[in-house]
């Protein structure tokens, strides 16, 4: 995974940004989102970075 690679141009919020929550403790997008603000800008992030925080959540598991 790039980690550098940016999910959410609006925030800045990269694939590792979201890594990082997730590692951290993040059980959900809702908390992915409230630590990273990630899609709280235009929104069109939104499924990428879902998507993105399913995908790591299942393989913290």
């Amino acid at each position: 995974m790039n980690r550098r690679k940016v999910i959410c141009s609006c925030r800045n919020v990269t694939k590792g940004d979201i890594a990082d929550a997730v590692k951290d403790g993040a059980d959900s997008f809702k908390q992915v989102k409230k630590l990273t603000k990630v899609g709280k800008g235009c929104g069109k992030c939104k499924k990428k970075a879902k998507k993105l925080t399913k995908k790591l959540l299942k393989e913290r598991a």
